[in-house]
């Protein structure tokens, strides 16, 4: 009973919402619309816009379970990690809408996208989390091919499934990100 009282203080209800049209809007998109006009390697890169509305809400959802009377609780630290397991299982579900296409860059995208939120949420004030995992995938999206119309090594979102600096640069930046979160808590 007491696991109902924080879903609903932590808005997971909102973030499960979320979630769920993200995942409504990766299926039902034709993979067609998917390509990008003179962009040729890019189509299998899942728009990444889908996952970054998803973490764009991320940031609202630790900070709230994080807030005063989490804070002063004896078992700060194990509320927060409830929260982070809720948040990262919300993201497998809402990759595994993504996998249609390219399973891989669906994980890696919304993996990166959800640690760049905390990321955001440890390092900025709660207010301003969400522009990270808002403002790099539109950089990425827009600006992240060369005049030949191949994928520039920093844009991440847009690599293939398989490059191997893109996972590890994912891995690195979620595991630093959830571990400071759960170490420190967000900014308050």
């Amino acid at each position: 009973m007491a696991s109902l009282v924080y879903i609903r203080r932590w808005r997971l209800g909102r973030q499960t919402v979320v979630a769920l049209f993200c995942a409504l809007l990766w299926v039902a998109t034709p993979l067609r619309l998917y390509d990008v006009p003179a962009r040729d390697g890019v189509q299998g890169a899942l728009w990444p816009m889908v996952p970054a509305l998803f973490a764009a809400f991320v940031p609202s959802v630790i900070a709230t379970a994080s807030d005063v009377q989490e804070r002063i609780a004896p078992t700060a630290a194990r509320l927060r990690a409830r929260t982070t397991g809720v948040i990262l299982a919300l993201a497998a579900a809402l990759a595994l809408a993504g996998a249609t296409n390219d399973p891989a860059v669906a994980f890696r995208n919304t993996l990166l996208l959800t640690g760049l939120a905390f990321a955001g949420c440890c390092v900025l004030p709660p207010a301003a989390a969400w522009v990270p995992p808002v403002a790099i995938p539109m950089v990425m999206w827009l600006v992240g091919t060369k005049p030949q119309a191949r994928v520039e090594p920093w844009s991440l979102l847009l690599l293939p499934g398989t490059t191997t600096y893109a996972w590890l640069a994912t891995a690195l930046l979620t595991a630093t990100a959830v571990t400071a979160y759960l170490l420190k808590g967000p900014r308050p």
